[in-house]
């Protein structure tokens, strides 16, 4: 299974400590599938995630980083095959959300390009075939 450059791995290392920059240092190195939901039960979270579990090869080629935000304390004891970076502090989770304009309560998957631009921003959860297309008709970066 191919992964992240070893680069790209060294930073998310480093963006988890040092907690409210983590997507801004994320950015401009990798692709950004940022999954919110109200919490970690939420049906439409557990779906997403599991259409992203079934397909993080394909977002792994892509330079994909999934970054789920969910206030469920057993969240963060879970462990995912595909490249992630949680937000787990209470601090990055608002920034997160009002950087975006997402509610609390409210479940949202916005696709990140590198220079930040907004691809897909969906209500519901989103088919993994569908980000992919979005992400192989991006023009290469030099």
């Amino acid at each position: 299974m191919l992964k992240l450059p070893l680069v790209l791995l060294v930073l998310l290392g480093t963006c988890t400590a040092q907690d409210q920059h983590s997507l801004a240092q994320l950015q401009n190195n990798a692709r950004m599938l940022i999954v919110f939901a109200p919490d970690a039960n939420s049906p439409d979270f557990k779906r997403q995630l599991e259409l992203i579990q079934r397909h993080s090869f394909e977002l792994s080629i892509r330079n994909t980083v999934v970054v789920p935000v969910s206030t469920a304390s057993k969240f963060g004891e879970e462990k995912f095959s595909f490249e992630n970076l949680p937000l787990f502090t209470p601090s990055e989770q608002a920034e997160a959300r009002s950087r975006f304009h997402v509610q609390p309560g409210d479940f949202l998957v916005i696709l990140l390009d590198q220079d930040g631009t907004v691809r897909i921003r969906s209500a519901a959860p989103v088919d993994i075939h569908e980000v992919t297309a979005s992400l192989d008709s991006l023009p290469p970066r030099h």
